[in-house]
């Protein structure tokens, strides 16, 4: 069976429990055929799944919550990392002086934006400082965060621990990064595998023999980092360098194993959304993800 999962982001180490069972052949002796299709917008993946254009997307978990997106059903997760605004450290200190800064997102508008600036307002009040939501400027620009920065602007959101993190420091970058348990969120920075209702009721046997199969990728990568760098650079058909080994060996224990259809795992991430006014999604609809 011919099977698409749409990234949200450009191919990454994120997803290797997803890379390996194409590259051992593992997806191909279960009788399916797996393609990975990365977005042109960050969203492109949840639509086409809503829509019942394509049967299986991953995305940060927050986005099954921020918008209401009919049929869409949580797998579970397969990798988690911490996740927030990275920033120059002198734009650090100048928002904390009451200046105006500027932050780089690829999906900067609506519940995004408003999640980034509460989470910073939360970072500040921890040091006595109250900030102005209005000296938050985010403007759209594209998935390369450090780039976006060294481009002029002050920061960048969201970015992850185990990539844009350690990018920085490998670029020597004098920065400050934010975390959403820094600003009093829970965590969200993971990647969850979502499909629609209808092709999990049709599908389900298929649905379940993929999710052990990404399982299996997962533990391969846990137990064994050399074999995840293999199966990164042969799948990505990149040439091994320094800075994507550190990525690699950051990312490796991040990855979660079993994938399980946990409805816990991200509730209090919903409530916190749900009480700030920032859910989509009420109680019965997030119950739903997982029915």
């Amino acid at each position: 069976m011919k099977l698409q999962i749409a990234l949200e982001w450009f191919l990454n180490p994120d997803h290797l429990p997803l890379i390996v069972g194409i590259t051992e052949g593992w997806y191909r002796e279960a009788g399916l055929e797996v393609e990975l299709v990365p977005p042109d917008d960050h969203y492109d993946g949840l639509a086409a799944v809503a829509a019942g254009e394509i049967a299986f997307a991953c995305n940060e978990p927050l986005h099954m919550v921020d918008a209401h997106r009919p049929g869409l059903r949580a797998l579970g997760c397969f990798f988690e990392t911490e996740g927030g605004i990275l920033l120059h450290a002198a734009s650090a200190r100048k928002l904390l002086a009451g200046e105006p800064i500027r932050l780089a997102s690829p999906v900067a508008g609506g519940v995004t934006d408003t999640l980034a600036r509460e989470i910073l307002k939360g970072w500040a009040a921890k040091q006595g400082v109250r900030l102005e939501p209005a000296n938050i400027a985010i403007e759209s620009a594209g998935f390369m965060h450090l780039e976006n920065m060294q481009a002029g602007f002050d920061g960048a959101w969201l970015c992850f621990a185990n990539f844009e993190g350690v990018e920085a420091r490998a670029a020597h970058l004098d920065h400050v990064f934010v975390t959403a348990a820094m600003g009093n969120f829970p965590n969200f920075s993971a990647l969850e595998l979502f499909t629609h209702a209808g092709f999990l009721h049709e599908h389900a046997e298929v649905v379940e023999r993929l999710r052990a199969l990404i399982s299996r990728g997962a533990q391969a990568c846990i137990d064994d980092p050399a074999f995840a760098a293999r199966s990164w650079y042969a799948y990505s058909g990149s040439t091994p360098e320094p800075l994507m080994d550190a990525i690699l060996r950051d990312t490796c224990p991040r990855l979660v194993a079993p994938l399980v259809r946990d409805s816990g795992r991200w509730r209090r991430m919903w409530s916190a959304f749900e009480a700030r006014g920032l859910s989509a999604v009420d109680a019965e609809g997030y119950a739903a993800l997982y029915a």
